[in-house]
């Protein structure tokens, strides 16, 4: 007689759902906070979501900033 078990797999998008927890926290505890940017990658697909942003050259700044960051990582 064979036993059957059920397997039960954590859903891939947990990482995803603990990180906007703490940026959800983070938000919440700053009243200062007033944009967001948020890349979701679906499917292979990436989705942008974001609040009103403001100073355009600035957050192009941050994105070269992180883009750096990542080529950096994937050297390593």
């Amino acid at each position: 007689m064979n036993i059957v078990k059920e397997i039960k797999r954590e859903p891939r998008n947990q990482g995803a759902i603990q990180l906007l927890k703490g940026v959800l926290t983070k938000v919440k505890e700053n009243p200062n906070a007033t944009e967001v940017l948020v890349f979701i990658k679906i499917d292979g697909d990436y989705h942008r979501m974001s609040s009103g942003l403001t100073d355009m050259m600035q957050l192009v700044a941050v994105l070269e900033l992180a883009k750096h960051d990542v080529l950096r990582r994937m050297g390593e």
